[in-house]
């Protein structure tokens, strides 16, 4: 299969203009974090369907090929990161997702010209049960693309994009990838890579083909490589998710007695030690194991939302240690001899602790849930997600852990069970009562969680606000994959009102950023029916102001823990102190 060249973009291009591709009109077209690619697919869905509109449904997953994010003004032989795709369409619309990772997200959204989905031929494109998306509310399979359909996303700018950070902290991963980490291509690197220290290696995955590359952009200014100006993006909450530390437990692995992983606990940091390799991944750095069990840490890439979520709540406190440490980036380059990529190396020696353990990579939620259900004594994170966690693997061969004690996902912690979200009456159905989902990231306990948003611009607002406003509806009713950002009214008189998040991070400035940090705003209140006319406040910071202009601003990965609040936050304004400053 070859995938679609720059004139087959130009030639799809074209045919949107055709009265095919009319009859169906583009809705959101978005890119980025792979945690949220399920319940953005069962929101579409949602709105395809709605007036009883008979809707349909197409899904790449599981590595196969068949479309890519197109970085325009980079060399035409590389080809983009590769991803899982969902596409719904109905007379209501199309929407499409390209689940990739938050920060190549990020990049593909602000690139100027924007980035575009680049998918393979019609024709080449599989279908299957097996890339079958496994939740669609209904139970139906998927149906091939349409021509019309095809033409109205093939070639087409990204107008959204999905980031499990903020855009700030993108751009620091981004920038920190290509220099601190070394990434970036050397001048006298070989081609196809004529952009130093603005284009990457692609960096790949142990366990699939997936890869992430590390290319430059900006928020705002000119872009780095067509010095075409960049507006910044309009960014929206959407709702926070824990990270969650996942161990394999099948036959003969000595990670299944586990319970455990601490970061602070007795100024110990067990969890930097396992994920650096500077432990010599022995047993002991997980609560519960042996210390002669040689232990696998599976890492994220220094792109992905949920690396740097655990790099700057969890790894880099008490002066640990960076995941990154001792992967050599600009040494490895695709098809090279080494072991930095993809990522398989021997964890350093420790104080006469167990045997060696091995450092891999995976790239994404799904494949990093893969990788752990595969690899004996296999240690990893994911930031939560009913979908993967759910997938046919069916939590057969892996547990969760508390972190410093606290569960992240229930009340009390048992025996790391992942929640089961079984399909029935058209819809998923969660055992999760409107406000009781992750308690510890509610009441602030929970350390390690980040809020999920979505990056538009002024043209795709109102279909991202709306597809936004479903995928809450959706996960307050039905598949609780994060705390709504904002409080939802009750669905009937008895029912319950989800009162919306009630922590956040104070935000900061990273490092090479000279944007001055603002928690952001209080929205207004919400004014509910049943049950009897009531308000329901936001509990929280963030998002747009009354205008629709960006007054949160800054990083906030890693930033202090602010809340709960219960009643009215600190009124917002600009901040600066933080847990951890990136």
């Amino acid at each position: 299969m070859k995938r679609t060249s720059f004139s087959m973009v130009v030639l799809a291009l074209a045919a949107m203009l055709a009265p095919a591709a009319q009859a169906q009109t583009l809705q959101v077209l978005t890119v980025g974090s792979s945690a949220q690619f399920g319940p953005f697919a069962v929101a579409a869905y949602a709105l395809a369907t709605a007036g009883g509109v008979k809707a349909y449904h197409y899904t790449v997953k599981a590595g196969i090929p068949g479309a890519l994010v197109l970085h325009p003004f980079t060399d035409p032989v590389f080809e983009g990161d590769s991803g899982d795709l969902w596409v719904v369409w109905s007379a209501n619309g199309i929407w499409a997702y390209l689940s990739i990772d938050s920060t190549v997200g990020v990049r593909a959204f602000q690139a100027s010209p924007r980035a575009v989905l680049s998918l393979y031929p019609l024709e080449d494109l599989p279908l299957s049960s097996l890339t079958n998306f496994p939740f669609w509310p209904d139970n139906t399979k998927d149906t091939a693309l349409t021509q019309a359909v095809y033409n109205a996303i093939n070639g087409h700018p990204f107008t959204a994009a999905n980031t499990d950070i903020r855009p700030e902290d993108a751009l620091f991963a981004t920038t920190n990838a290509l220099t601190n980490l070394r990434y970036g291509q050397p001048d006298t690197g070989p081609p196809p890579y004529y952009y130093p220290d603005l284009i990457g290696y692609p960096i790949q995955s142990h366990f699939t083909t997936r890869t992430a590359t590390p290319i430059a952009f900006v928020l705002s200014g000119s872009d780095p490589f067509s010095g075409q100006p960049v507006s910044p993006p309009i960014v929206l909450p959407v709702g926070a998710a824990p990270l969650v530390f996942l161990v394999n437990i099948s036959p003969g692995s000595g990670t299944s007695t586990a319970t455990n992983l601490k970061v602070e606990e007795n100024n110990t940091n067990n969890a930097s030690a396992l994920f650096s390799g500077t432990g010599k991944c022995a047993g002991n750095l997980l609560d519960g194991v042996a210390s002669t069990v040689a232990l696998n840490p599976i890492l994220n890439e220094p792109l992905s939302g949920a690396m740097n979520v655990a790099e700057f709540t969890d790894f880099q406190a008490d002066n640990g240690y960076s995941q990154e440490t001792g992967i050599s980036g600009n040494n490895e380059p695709p098809g090279s001899d080494g072991n930095s990529n993809p990522l398989m190396l021997p964890c350093t020696s420790g104080s006469g602790l167990g045997s060696f353990g091995h450092r891999y990579r995976a790239i994404g939620a799904d494949d990093m849930i893969t990788a752990v259900h595969a690899t004996v004594n296999g240690v990893g994170y994911a930031l939560f997600s009913n979908e993967p966690v759910n997938s046919s693997l069916n939590n057969t061969n892996y547990r969760y852990v508390t972190l410093d004690g606290v569960d992240p996902i229930n009340a009390t912690y048992t025996a790391g069970i992942l929640p089961s979200c079984p399909t029935t009456s058209g819809h998923f159905n969660c055992p999760q009562a409107p406000g009781r989902s992750f308690p510890h990231l509610r009441d602030g306990t929970y350390r390690s969680w980040s809020i999920y948003r979505m990056l538009t611009d002024i043209n795709g607002l109102a279909a991202t606000q709306k597809l936004i406003a479903q995928t809450l509806v959706d996960v307050n009713l039905y598949v609780p994959d994060f705390v709504p950002f904002s409080p939802i009214c009750r669905t009937s008189p008895t029912g319950s009102d989800e009162p919306g998040l009630d922590v956040y991070r104070q935000h900061f400035t990273p490092a090479g950023q000279t944007v001055v940090p603002n928690d952001g705003p209080q929205q207004l209140a919400v004014q509910c029916k049943l049950g009897g006319r009531h308000t329901l406040p936001y509990l929280t910071l963030g998002g747009v102001d009354s205008t629709g202009q960006n007054t949160e601003e800054g990083g906030d990965v890693g930033g202090l823990i602010v809340g709960p609040n219960r009643t009215a936050p600190v009124p917002p304004g600009p901040t600066g102190q933080t847990e951890k400053n990136n």
